[in-house]
């Protein structure tokens, strides 16, 4: 019997659990499988933008920058104005010392970025004061870090 593909809402659980499972194996140093979990839910919805950037954040996770570039290509590819595809590129872009290059991505990223998101905010702000930082733009930082707080006082 053929099987049945799941239905939105059942298909939704599942994306939900398979993102958390992948976070989890992230935390605990298991990239290869968390890359596994992200590589199934593509191929149950290969457009999905947000599993397709949290998979190329594992490979920034692992320091593969040119395989996260890559990938985060594709994400902007779909959708050039997706705020975390722009935010994890400027990591990429930092990572690889590249501050102007990431500077300009979270600036972007923050245009993007609804207004509820406050931590993923947050954690812009805080990423795009450590570029300023490295660009010598000293003042501009501790305004970006002062933001970070504002927007999360835990950070």
């Amino acid at each position: 019997m053929p099987r049945k593909s799941p239905k939105a809402s059942e298909f939704e659980e599942m994306r939900d659990a398979g993102i958390g499972l992948a976070s989890k194996l992230v935390l605990e140093n298991k990239y290869d499988l968390a890359k596994d979990v992200f590589t199934k839910l593509l191929s149950l919805r290969p457009d999905d933008v947000e599993v397709m950037a949290l998979h190329a954040n594992v490979f920034i996770v692992e320091g593969k920058l040119l395989e996260a570039e890559n990938r985060l290509n594709h994400v902007l590819a779909l959708n050039p104005n997706y705020p975390l595809g722009l935010y994890f590129f400027g990591v990429v872009y930092h990572d690889k010392g590249e501050y102007e290059k990431a500077i300009h991505m979270y600036e972007t990223a923050l245009k993007y970025f609804p207004e509820k998101d406050k931590k993923d905010i947050a954690d812009v702000y805080q990423n795009l004061g450590c570029s300023l930082w490295e660009v010598r733009r000293r003042e501009e930082a501790l305004e970006a870090w002062k933001t970070c707080l504002k927007y999360n006082p835990k950070q």
